[in-house]
């Protein structure tokens, strides 16, 4: 999410709501339409409440899970 959208991958706009820096890495909880995903960005990133951005997906890295039971899918 830093820099240039890979157009190689499924882009998306998403509203930050939260942003957790966690030193190595910062969590950011994103809105796209009406769910919130969570998307782990470089330290570097300058991300602030309320701020639009485009994210680009690689599938490879997707962590997906069940939102009633919360497994692994």
């Amino acid at each position: 999410m830093a820099g240039t959208v890979d157009l190689d991958h499924p882009c998306f706009d998403a509203v930050i709501e939260v942003v957790e820096q966690l030193g190595s890495e910062i969590l950011l909880d994103v809105k796209v339409g009406e769910d919130v995903m969570v998307a782990s960005v470089e330290p570097n990133v300058r991300a602030k409440v309320r701020d639009t951005l485009r994210v680009a997906m690689r599938p490879s890295r997707l962590h997906i899970f069940n939102a009633k039971n919360e497994a692994a899918i």
